[in-house]
């Protein structure tokens, strides 16, 4: 392979294919709650999205777990995310666990639901297109070229609001960021599984050792957590951590997901040999969209930090609530300053790429935070194209009051 080589790609004209108030790019949970709530608030919202469903690693991704959304009696995760877990509730797509308060969902369930949210809220909904670049006036963005099947495309913008997780378009924008390279995984899933004897086994202290056996023969360098999905009987979801590596690399992306599917074909094997009620089981999917846990952290007006996490510190701008999946009992607020990029206009920024120092993104990334950012976020863009004024701009008090009307939660409960 020619490792410096370059060609010159000659100037072309592209069409415009629409002009919205709010441009979202990225549609996990971030960015389906963010054109949700944009669109619900009065914006012409536009949703772009590079694979062939929404809800990025909560669905693609095979992340089907959450923690408590309340803490005691109060509610932490409102709005749309506490939406989208009732409406899977209602449905039979998504169960509470034995402790009453976390839960899993059917993937497949939340694909289904977040297209069918985006459809009554009247989001122009675009998958299949990967943002390539922007354009604007230095230090403004004004819109984001796109390549799909169809070419290579531009789409005029207000506002954009950026859930590529990455961060891709305020760096293009030219926003400063921090690295962060946690650790990558792979789920999967297994099915035809006699849980009653793997529950047995589980209880008597059989199915510790070869659990750890399976673990050490996977090669996964940190965590490896196999467990029942009770939504699907017979089912096991295998989550893990493989390794660091830079995960804006496709050729490092593309030895992890080589490595994850050989990974979760190894445990198979094990399992089916040694672990009680596998002895019929097979491999049902490996996740469609590599588990990356975080890369860029971009630099916001704002920065949060996990010390003011578990100090409970209060913010002016709070604009949504979160918790640490680790302990759900820390909850926190998310100030406006960390969702807009520092020296970058006409720009927001909501999910996994935050301003946030590594141990608050850790707590961050989770699909349950990102829908409160992503609501904030949406919200936010809507009345920032409304007013024709940057979001570092808006009226905060009167942000947190049109959040709180949707049902969002913005500042602390009491104390636990």
């Amino acid at each position: 392979m020619m490792a410096h080589e370059t060609i010159r790609e000659p100037a072309r004209e592209l069409p415009v294919i629409a002009d919205v108030d709010a441009l979202v790019c990225g549609g996990g949970p971030a960015g389906t709650a963010a054109a949700i709530a944009s669109a619900r608030a009065g914006a012409k919202t536009m949703l772009l999205e590079r694979y062939g469903c929404l809800g990025g690693l909560a669905t693609g991704g095979l992340v089907i777990v959450l923690p408590p959304l309340v803490r005691g009696e109060h509610q932490v995760i409102g709005g749309i995310g506490r939406e989208t877990l009732e409406r899977l509730l209602d449905a039979g797509e998504a169960e509470y666990r034995s402790d009453g308060g976390s839960s899993r969902f059917d993937p497949e369930g939340l694909k289904r639901l977040s297209d069918q949210m985006c459809v009554e809220a009247g989001v122009f909904l675009r998958l299949h297109s990967w943002v390539v670049g922007v354009f604007g006036e230095p230090g403004r963005l004004e819109g984001a070229i796109i390549e799909s099947k169809a070419g290579r495309q531009a789409v005029r913008a207000q506002v954009i609001v950026d859930c590529t997780g990455d961060g891709d378009v305020a760096t293009m924008a030219g926003a400063h960021f921090e690295r962060d390279d946690k650790m990558i995984g792979l789920p999967f899933r297994i099915g035809n599984i006699d849980l009653d004897r793997w529950s047995e086994a589980r209880s008597d202290g059989r199915a510790t050792a070869i659990h750890k056996e399976t673990h050490a023969a996977a090669g996964y360098e940190s965590h490896f957590g196999l467990s029942p999905f009770p939504l699907n009987p017979g089912v096991a979801w295998g989550n893990n951590h493989m390794a660091r590596g830079d995960f804006l690399d496709p050729d490092v992306l593309t030895r992890m997901e080589i490595r994850g599917r050989r990974a979760a074909k190894t445990v198979l094997d094990l399992v089916r040999a040694k672990m009680p009620g596998f002895e019929n089981s097979w491999l049902i999917d490996t996740a469609s969209q590599i588990g990356v846990r975080c890369t860029r952290r971009i630099n916001g007006l704002a920065t949060m930090r996990y010390e003011e996490f578990l100090a409970e510190r209060s913010f002016e701008d709070s604009v949504a609530l979160g918790n640490d999946f680790r302990k759900p009992s820390v909850v926190f607020e998310i100030p406006l300053g960390s969702l807009i990029p520092e020296g970058v206009g006409g720009v927001l920024v909501a999910g996994r790429c935050v301003s946030a120092d590594a141990e608050a993104m850790e707590a961050l990334r989770e699909i349950h935070c990102c829908w409160t950012m992503g609501e904030a976020a949406g919200v936010a863009a809507a009345m920032a194209s409304e007013r024709n004024i940057e979001p570092s701009e808006l009226p905060v008090p009167e942000l947190r009051e049109r959040l709180a009307e949707a049902g969002a939660v913005v500042d602390l409960p009491p104390g636990a």
